[in-house]
């Protein structure tokens, strides 16, 4: 944002052409997660123009399950713990041993500490009007995509999403975080 004089030379005018940006970035990491977000801003588009219009029309809840204890930001502190359930449900598999599976568990518990918190992940089948085109700038050239004039196409996009929740302070129910899109048609591989 910047500030320039007004121009019957009153009070300064502030100009908030950027904030339109600074808004959209705070939006998408809001809703997104950051490696989804990084995936897109590591694109390559100095010479390329993208046009995309994307309306949901419809969506179905496709899986939803909860990961007790674990979050992102959990993992991201103590990256040994990624894919810590599933280490045990594939131990168990091989030795059908409760005990080994709890003694897996409790390993996980001592390395977060207390913990209220829960991983809830939704995956979502959304079906969207949407019209794709990518052009190389500096000669007109349809890259990948639609023509001008096209009619939108329906397609349909598998979204992951997900949300921490946590224990209220009174003990009596569960706090709810923002849901943040984690993947989209399995680019990050959920």
């Amino acid at each position: 944002t910047s500030q320039r004089a007004s121009e019957d030379g009153g009070d300064d005018v502030t100009d908030s052409s950027t904030d339109f940006y600074d808004d959209k970035d705070d939006i998408l990491t809001k809703m997104m997660d950051k490696a989804l977000l990084q995936k897109f801003e590591s694109l390559d588009l100095e010479h390329m123009q993208l046009k995309l219009s994307i309306r949901p029309m419809e969506s179905t809840l496709q899986h939803i399950f909860a990961i007790p204890l674990i979050t992102r930001d959990i993992v991201e502190q103590k990256p040994h713990l990624r894919g810590g359930y599933q280490r045990i449900e594939q131990r168990f598999q091989e030795t059908k041993s409760y005990e080994e599976v709890r003694n897996m568990t409790m390993k996980i518990t001592e390395d977060i500490g207390m913990s209220y918190k829960r991983t809830v992940v939704a995956d979502a089948l959304v079906t969207c009007s949407e019209f794709f085109q990518v052009v190389d700038s500096r000669d007109g050239r349809i890259v990948q995509g639609m023509r001008d004039g096209d009619e939108e196409e329906i397609v349909d996009h598998v979204v992951r999403f997900e949300v921490v929740t946590d224990i209220t302070e009174s003990g009596e129910g569960r706090e709810v975080g923002n849901w943040k899109i984690i993947d989209l048609d399995d680019m990050l591989d959920g």
